[in-house]
């Protein structure tokens, strides 16, 4: 799967919700959190509903590497 750009308006919505500021940094770690969590089958939507929902990000990343490295198993 390569990676896609998100449009400028869902990274600012990313951002938002994760309350972070808005500076390039910021835009590079949620751009690598969602290519990653895309690899593992997650959607943009779904990761953001997760967060939205109280899941730490600490837990989403655990989730994203587990599911990751289940799919590797299964190919």
């Amino acid at each position: 799967m390569s990676p896609r750009t998100l449009p400028h308006e869902r990274v600012e919505d990313i951002l938002t919700s994760l309350h972070e500021s808005h500076n390039v940094s910021s835009y590079e770690a949620v751009e690598r959190l969602v290519q990653a969590g895309e690899a593992a089958e997650f959607d943009a939507d779904t990761l953001l509903a997760m967060l939205d929902q109280g899941v730490a990000l600490q837990k989403l990343f655990d989730l994203i590497v587990s599911k990751a490295n289940c799919s590797q198993k299964a190919a």
